[in-house]
C-alpha cells in the first residue's frame, strides 16, 4: 500500500502516544493479558492491539504533544524541528483507521512498467 492525500491540520495524531512492547515478556510479567490491561488501566494507558506472529502488544496514552495549540496546529509543522516520527506519519492504514479527519488514505501500489 502507498500513502496519498496530505495533512488536513485535524491534530488526531497528536493527541495520542503509541507504544509497541514485546508481548510474551510483558504479559508473563503481568501473568496474564486481562492482569496487564487492569494494570495499565490505572495509568491511563490502554492495550489497543495484538500482533502475536510478531510478538508485539500496542499501547496508547492520551497525551498530546507539547506542540500542539489548542486550535490543533502543530508550531513546528513547517520547521527542521520536527521529529522524524511526525513526518512519517501515517506509515499504515491502521494508523488512520479510526480518525476519519485524516486527510491521507493509503492505496494499492501501482506498478509502473517502463
Amino acid at each position: 500500500m502507498e500513502r496519498a492525500g496530505e495533512c488536513h491540520s485535524c491534530g488526531e495524531c497528536c493527541k495520542t502516544v503509541n507504544m509497541t512492547v514485546v508481548r510474551d515478556i510483558t504479559i508473563q510479567q503481568h501473568g496474564s493479558l486481562k492482569e496487564l490491561e487492569l494494570y495499565l488501566s490505572y495509568r491511563d494507558i490502554r492495550v489497543v492491539g495484538s500482533d502475536e506472529k510478531r510478538n508485539q502488544l500496542y499501547y496508547a496514552m492520551d497525551v498530546p504533544c507539547s506542540e500542539l495549540t489548542s486550535e490543533n496546529q502543530c508550531r513546528v509543522h513547517e520547521s527542521p524541528q520536527k521529529p522524524f516520527i511526525c513526518h512519517r506519519f501515517p506509515s499504515s492504514k491502521d494508523d488512520i483507521e479510526d480518525i476519519p479527519e485524516c486527510g491521507y488514505s493509503f492505496q494499492p501500489v501501482r506498478r509502473r512498467w517502463p
